[in-house]
C-alpha cells in the first residue's frame, strides 16, 4: 500500500474546507487568524481528512495546540498514521 502524503492531504482539505488558498495556509502563523476559521470549520476538516487516510485520532490528540495551526494539523495525522489507527 502506498503512504499518502499527509501534507498535501491535510493542506488541501484545510484549504478547500477553509475556502483559501494553499499559499494562505502557509502564510500565517495561526489558522485561528483566518477568517473563515471556527470551531465547526476544524472539526469538517479533521473528520475529511480522517476519511481520506483512513484512520482515526484518538479524542485525547484533538487539542487546541495539535488544532490551531497547519504544521500542528499535519504532525497529528502524521503521528496517528504511524501509530497504526484505525479509521
Amino acid at each position: 500500500m502506498e503512504t499518502p502524503d499527509v501534507r498535501a492531504v491535510v493542506t488541501g482539505i484545510t484549504a478547500e474546507v477553509l475556502g483559501v488558498d494553499q499559499a494562505d495556509l502557509y502564510s500565517t502563523t495561526a489558522l485561528t487568524q483566518l477568517p473563515t476559521f471556527s470551531s465547526f470549520r476544524i472539526v469538517e476538516i479533521v473528520e475529511r481528512v480522517e476519511e481520506e487516510l483512513d484512520t482515526e485520532v484518538e479524542a485525547s490528540e484533538l487539542t487546541p495546540d495539535n488544532l490551531s495551526r497547519l504544521d500542528t494539523l499535519i504532525a497529528l495525522f502524521e503521528r496517528t498514521l504511524r501509530a497504526g489507527v484505525p479509521g
